[in-house]
């Protein structure tokens, strides 16, 4: 019994996610605890501790209340040290739950890559995501990463089903998927601005029935996030509607290749907590950037632009060699994902722009966001698989032009 292309591609797409899977799992079973950045991801972890000891709420400072990060990525680790402990085990639970929701992520891309185009590109992206030696990685890590990317995809294959058939229980979801993404990483709060300028183009609603999607959106997103903002508001006394974290990053953002020296440097006072720290930090930045804009703007616009978009884009989150993996190696991959991705969105600039909008709108949204404030390879990590189905689909495109050249060519010799 011959099985059916349809059939095949499930095939295939299961040996990617098993293979996948396995090899993540000898990864946490072989590496343990060397899975660490010792940075970010050990105070997610303390985090975590203290608030199922019941210590609030906290992140660098643990006996000050946070607002630098949203609480999904912490609660998730709660969850889980709670019902294992916050030892080995707990920690490799960690590591075997992220590696399962990484998997996920495998079926997602294939999922929106059989959206945006067809299953053929599906598959090839899925591929490429199974095996993206980073994506198998950063499994071990105690970071927002790996839950974010399985987020981010859900949201973005659930819009495109929504897109394609409207309806108030799918806006409700979209708004639920929404405020929870957020609440794992704020960088994706204004989506609805790209999901909306999407339907707008596949002009799929009338004026009413958009306002009313939108609304019901919006108010699930808002009922959501109200224990947040309510919480923010006891803690410091105002409102903080996502996280109070740009200042460092927005001023680390204006040295020019994150280089400095006691020339550049800007000394400035610390506030009496975290939260104001953070608001000096943004105004020192502010002040940075008009400076280096009035002495050097080329230079300044070089690297607000083309400069911290390389370093987004042009470098990978492979910080700590595994499997005698060398960085060349992946890096050479990553280029070529990078690179092909970037013919498929040239290619679909000219060719069908409006059906592949949400996913480019998504992506330059993410670079302009973080050359704004710092950009570097770890944050374009779960936009990775996005890149690879446009990736996928110009290199099926390709191939498909390359046959039909070689088969003309075939025939006229004829």
């Amino acid at each position: 019994m011959q099985l059916s292309n349809k059939k095949k591609r499930y095939l295939l797409l299961a040996i990617f996610i098993a293979a996948s899977f396995i090899i993540k799992c000898v990864l946490i079973l072989k590496y343990k605890n060397r899975l660490t950045l010792s940075s970010d991801d050990l105070n997610y972890i303390k985090s975590a501790v203290v608030f199922i000891k019941g210590g609030g709420y906290t992140f660098h400072n643990l006996n000050e209340p946070t607002v630098f990060v949203t609480p999904v990525y912490p609660f998730f680790l709660a969850i889980i040290f709670k019902l294992f402990g916050n030892g080995l085990l707990g920690l490799q639970m960690v590591r075997f739950i992220q590696a399962v929701i990484s998997c996920i992520t495998i079926w997602l891309t294939y999922l929106i890559g059989k959206e945006f185009f067809d299953g053929r590109v599906g598959l090839l992206a899925s591929f490429f995501t199974a095996f993206y030696v980073p994506n198998i990685i950063t499994v071990g890590y105690m970071l927002t990463e790996t839950l974010f990317t399985a987020l981010l995809g859900t949201l973005l294959y659930m819009s495109l089903l929504a897109v394609k058939k409207p309806g108030k229980m799918r806006f409700v979801l979209l708004g639920v998927l929404w405020a929870i993404t957020t609440l794992c990483r704020p960088t994706i709060a204004l989506y609805p601005i790209m999901l909306f300028t999407y339907l707008i183009f596949k002009k799929r609603l009338s004026i009413f029935e958009f306002f009313k999607m939108g609304g019901i959106m919006f108010a699930v997103f808002a009922i959501l996030m109200s224990p947040w903002w309510v919480r923010n508001y006891l803690e410091y006394d105002q409102f903080i509607p996502l996280a109070a974290s740009s200042g460092n990053p927005f001023l680390q953002g204006t040295y020019i290749d994150y280089e400095q020296t006691p020339e550049n440097i800007v000394y400035y006072k610390l506030g009496n907590n975290a939260f104001e720290t953070n608001k000096t930090e943004v105004e020192v930045a502010k002040m940075r950037i008009k400076q280096g804009f009035r002495e050097d703007f080329w230079g300044y616009l070089k690297w607000y632009t083309i400069d911290k978009a390389w370093l987004l884009w042009g470098t990978v989150f492979y910080w700590k060699q595994f499997f005698s993996i060398t960085p060349e190696f992946v890096i050479f991959n990553h280029y070529i994902i990078i690179y092909t991705g970037i013919a498929g969105v040239l290619l679909l600039l000219f060719r069908d722009f409006r059906n592949s909008s949400l996913i480019i709108m998504l992506l330059l949204y993410y670079t302009a966001t973080h050359c704004i404030y710092m950009a570097f390879d770890r944050y374009a990590f779960p936009l990775m698989p996005q890149v690879m189905v446009l990736s996928s689909y110009f290199m099926i495109m390709a191939a498909g032009a390359a046959r039909k050249i070689s088969s003309n060519f075939g025939k006229s010799k004829i």
